[in-house]
């Protein structure tokens, strides 16, 4: 009998990568001041809230409209209030362009003035929205819209690139596994009870998200079982799936999928896998350490289950935003230019919500699953990334302007090569 530590060997774990086998495949006080002022804010008036900005959202999105939510609603030069509801990324992307309207109550990101003691970690407070519904200004695809549809956004909706977001195969920490292959997955996933693969071998233990769902589009995507095909127990939200985990009864069989933010924000009682790709020789985590955060592994290409986001609004014939607040919000969630430029970090702001900027992404796709290849962002920003969330590596050299960067620039306070 081959024990856990044995089995995790012979499935090549070396430290944070995997060889490949040859051949193998005052908390009452607190809540209740939440739940009252939650109580209180219910009653608002969706279209009554200050220059509110609609946005349909995948629910991994959540922390970062949240966060930006609140300074934006605080802000001097773009003061707008964000309102959103959170679904899919495929019933997102049918809805706005079929420019659907929002028809069920919402949530809404509240002012420092409105609710002093509210911060992003808490449930946002909800708001009415009128008979008729309200019209959307944002929708948010968590991947490639192109795997919800074909077809390229209709006249009058523009799809614009945003931050990457990786995924990842968890189990709960009590777990011994470490690593997971893209052919155990593929079995896994695809046969359910059939597949065999110890120890993942009961399907009531394996969880699974919506086929509209980002999360199981891409992971799907990358170990090669067709997202309607998927095997395991459904659960409709990211917050569900890490319930259930926690909550198993026999952890070592369990097995669920997360976009790695969310992950991260459960460490303490979850593990993610690293993941052995098609075609690689060892398995790697997203970050360059399980403990880091460093997504190193995401930003080279070692660690391939990721996507961009997708940010959706609405244009005029000449190009010009319908609403151009709502042009703002993509534009700060993307890396764009804005004027007047805000009064606050909109790129420590993706960075702190678990996505990675694609200005410290050293290789891109076109599509999920697809192949990686290598990319040099115009305006690099990958030791910033790092001093975000990590120690930045020794090759960054802190500066306040192009004097000390030789031949590179200075950029977020640290010499990049552009």
């Amino acid at each position: 009998m081959v024990n856990h530590d044995d089995r995790n060997a012979a499935r090549g774990v070396v430290g944070g990568a995997r060889m490949r086998l040859g051949g193998q495949t005052a908390f009452m006080l607190g809540a209740a001041s939440m739940t009252a002022s939650m109580a209180a804010s219910a009653q608002e008036d969706c279209a009554s809230l200050p220059a509110p900005v609609v946005l349909q959202i995948g629910d991994t999105q959540e922390p970062l409209v949240k966060a930006l939510g609140r300074q934006l609603r605080d802000s001097a030069t773009h003061p707008m209030t964000l309102v959103y509801l959170k679904a899919s990324t495929c019933v997102n992307v049918e809805v706005f362009e079929s420019f659907g309207r929002l028809a069920t109550n919402a949530l809404y990101v509240p002012s420092t003035t409105e609710d002093p003691q509210w911060t992003p970690s808490q449930p946002s407070p909800g708001c009415t929205v009128p008979a008729g519904g309200l019209p959307l200004d944002v929708a948010n695809a968590a991947t490639f819209a192109s795997s919800c549809t074909p077809d390229p956004p209709p006249p009058g909706v523009a799809r614009v690139t945003g931050p990457v977001q990786a995924y990842g195969f968890v189990v709960p920490e009590a777990s011994p596994e470490t690593a997971i292959t893209a052919e155990e997955a593929y079995f896994v996933y695809g046969f359910g009870n059939q597949g065999q693969v110890t120890p993942w071998n009961d399907e009531a233990f394996v969880y699974k998200r919506p086929t509209t769902a980002s999360t199981l589009l891409t992971l799907m995507a990358n170990v090669g079982v067709p997202v309607d095909r998927a095997r395991g127990v459904l659960f409709e939200r990211s917050g569900q799936l890490v319930s259930a985990l926690n909550a198993s009864t026999s952890p070592e069989k369990t097995l669920g999928v997360l976009g790695v933010e969310v992950y991260d924000k459960n460490r303490a009682t979850l593990n993610v896998l690293a993941f052995r790709a098609f075609h690689q020789r060892r398995a790697w985590f997203p970050d360059s350490t399980p403990t880091s955060f460093d997504k190193r592994n995401v930003r080279d290409g070692h660690y391939v289950p990721w996507s961009p986001t997708e940010w959706l609004y609405y244009e005029n014939p000449d190009g010009s935003p319908q609403n151009p607040r709502a042009k703002v919000v993509v534009d700060l969630i993307t890396g764009a230019a804005v004027t007047p430029p805000p009064d606050f970090d909109a790129l420590a702001t993706v960075i702190a919500t678990g996505l990675v900027p694609r200005c410290a992404m050293a290789v891109t796709r076109a599509f999920d699953g697809g192949e990686l290849s290598l990319v040099a962002p115009a305006e690099p920003c990958g030791c910033f990334f790092e001093s975000q969330v990590d120690v930045p590596s020794a090759a960054c050299t802190a500066c306040v302007d192009d004097d000390g960067c030789g031949a590179g620039r200075c950029r977020h306070g640290f010499c990049e090569e552009r």
